[in-house]
């Protein structure tokens, strides 16, 4: 950061400089006049007189030199408060330096002070950070090709909503085979107690859908078999899949092996989905797969927009503000029943280093909030609480659409209000950004070492696709009502 000169004030009352320090600290050294003094001394014994007893005097009706001559030390100490409370009224007139907070705290240090010859002292206390200006004549993102949305993806996607219902009937006696629906457990049993990987999930037995190593366990196994085998990320799998996903030892158990009964495309499955019929059902999802289309490139758009932000418009933070967001974080984790269970299968060193990532997003997402914020000022772009405050209008939305900044009035909370909106805050202002950047063709991919990964102890190789199964909680369709992430 470039270092900042201290900026000089003066007034009949005060004489002082201001210096930013590093992580938005600033310090005061100020001279105060002699009259500043003397109404803080007067002020001081008005107090302590109002909280001391004298025998012959009602308290606050002592005589001053009574309280000064009886009460000495005290009344020191209540005048230094007075001085500094006083002069920095008087300090903050001029300067005007923004708290960080209505509760910030002012550490002062008064060096002396006197009747005669006023007093010198220091402040310390954190301000807002200073965010840069943001140059809009150089910015520049990669074009990102947009997904059709043609017959195969409208007829994929039908088959998905039959798949979430279908009704499932059970295979007894019979070895797996291939297009059948397996559901199965996974344990990883190189650690000890084995810890459980995946429970009553439902795969699709299918090359294409399943990863090589659970294919090859799952084909001829029959209901309450079990193999072990080692979890591995395919060979066409990318040098970083491979790298996160290292091959387990594990042991695969078949609970059941089911056939899926699809219900008809008709107007009964249509009115399911929210549609009068099949038409209009139809319809209605060819809207809603070209909103996700475009939404995409967007969401594309913005990650590549914060990218650019942090790397080219780095600045100062308060320490206490990125402790707080840290904490509030970890504490969004640990009421997280599932990350509980995580945090306890981690070693000290994987603990450590999920901490440490908890922080980095932590900074992350309070220096985008600050440039956003900044952004959204500047140019008088308008916000309103009612743009995340949508619900959903139908079963279609609810199974295809991102639900995660939408709340109802049942649900809402001030904590999602400020999550949702500084969501809000940072998508508005980063659309800006991309409405005046300059759209480039895509640079080609440097070849660099994957970045080394904690690999996640419950987890085997990727296993691909799994078939939505209602009564495991893993149905994509069902619809995020409350969003507790922060931003």
């Amino acid at each position: 950061m470039t270092e900042q000169k201290p900026k000089e004030f003066k007034s009949d009352a005060v004489t002082f400089t201001v210096e930013r320090k590093p992580e938005c600290m600033v310090e005061y050294n100020v001279k105060s006049s002699p009259d500043v003094v003397k109404k803080a001394r007067r002020e001081a014994i008005k107090s302590v007189s109002k909280e001391v007893s004298l025998p012959g005097f009602r308290k606050g009706r002592a005589p001053d030199h009574l309280i000064i001559k009886k009460f000495a030390e005290p009344l020191d100490e209540q005048w230094q408060k007075a001085i500094a409370d006083e002069t920095f009224r008087e300090c903050q007139k001029l300067a005007h330096t923004p708290l960080l907070s209505n509760d910030a705290q002012i550490s002062f240090k008064i060096i002396k002070h006197s009747l005669e010859d006023g007093a010198e002292m220091t402040y310390t206390f954190e301000t807002e950070p200073e965010v840069p200006e943001i140059d809009l004549s150089n910015i520049e993102i990669e074009e990102i090709k947009r997904d059709a949305v043609d017959a195969g993806k409208l007829d994929a996607t039908l088959e998905d909503i039959r798949m979430f219902f279908a009704e499932w009937k059970k295979v007894p006696d019979r070895v797996v085979q291939e297009g059948d629906f397996a559901v199965i457990n996974v344990d990883i049993i190189e650690e000890d107690p084995p810890q459980k990987a995946l429970q009553n999930a439902r795969f699709e037995v299918s090359k294409t859908k399943m990863a090589k190593w659970m294919h090859d366990l799952a084909m001829g196994m029959k209901a309450g078999d079990s193999k072990e085998g080692v979890s591995e990320a395919d060979a066409d799998a990318s040098e970083e899949d491979k790298k996160a996903t290292p091959p387990k030892k594990v042991r695969m158990t078949l609970i059941a092996v089911e056939e899926a009964k699809l219900p008809a495309i008709d107007d009964a499955l249509a009115q399911k989905m929210g549609a009068k019929n099949v038409a209009e059902m139809k319809e209605n999802l060819e809207k809603l797969l070209n909103k996700q289309a475009d939404e995409h490139i967007q969401c594309g758009y913005r990650d590549q927009m914060s990218e650019f932000l942090l790397e080219n418009y780095p600045f100062e933070l308060p320490k206490t503000l990125l402790q707080k967001e840290t904490q509030f974080r970890i504490k969004q984790l640990v009421n997280d029943p599932a990350f509980q269970k995580k945090l306890m299968a981690m070693s000290e060193n994987e603990r450590k280093t999920a901490i440490d990532d908890i922080q980095v997003q932590g900074e992350r997402a309070v220096r985008l909030f600050y440039i956003s914020k900044k952004i959204i000022q500047d140019q008088k772009i308008s916000v309103s609480p009612n743009e995340v405050h949508q619900e959903v209008k139908t079963p279609m939305e609810a199974m295809f659409s991102d639900q995660s900044d939408v709340y109802t009035a049942k649900e809402e909370s001030q904590e999602q209000k400020a999550i949702a909106m500084s969501r809000l805050i940072l998508s508005k202002a980063e659309d800006f950004l991309i409405s005046k950047a300059k759209v480039v063709a895509p640079k080609p991919k440097k070849k660099v070492a994957a970045p080394k990964k904690t690999p996640n102890k419950k987890e085997p190789a990727k296993a691909k696709k799994a078939a939505p199964k209602k009564t495991t909680g893993a149905k994509k369709a069902a619809p995020k009502k409350k969003s507790t992430k922060s931003s």
